[in-house]
């Protein structure tokens, strides 16, 4: 949004003290399956801990106007939104805001690893199936 204001999904409960929400990690959406669309000062949400801007995919996809950018982010505040950490996580968010497609390299990752996995298992299970040679035992 601007330099001093981020735009982020964060758990939906309410901090009880002010009647505002409080900054959660994803970890808190994953579970609920469930962030409410916040904008709030970048530095209470990232704290003290270390931040960086990544527009890791303007060489895959065009940015969008930063007008459209804007008003695509004005219309989700204080919506709450699905939250699923492989098909529609704080990436994908992100980049359906800046680029129009909501993407996830790391979801990518992820989704393939379990593939590998389930595929590697799935071998070692059909491979169980067929009988043991024999082997002489040596007592």
């Amino acid at each position: 949004m601007n330099r001093n204001r981020c735009l982020h999904g964060a758990g939906n409960s309410l901090d009880t003290k002010d009647g505002i929400s409080t900054s959660f990690t994803s970890a808190k959406s994953v579970f609920s399956r469930k962030a409410l669309v916040k904008m709030q000062l970048l530095k209470d949400v990232v704290g003290k801990d270390i931040y960086r801007i990544n527009n890791k995919y303007d060489d895959t996809y065009p940015p969008l106007p930063v007008e459209e950018v804007i008003q695509r982010s004005e219309f989700v505040i204080g919506q709450e939104v699905e939250y699923d950490i492989l098909v529609n996580n704080c990436e994908h968010f992100v980049t359906l805001l800046r680029y129009g497609e909501g993407v996830s390299e790391q979801a990518s990752r992820a989704i393939s690893t379990i593939g590998f996995v389930t595929a590697a298992a799935g071998a070692f299970s059909f491979l169980g199936l067929f009988p043991k040679r024999l082997r002489p035992k040596f007592y």
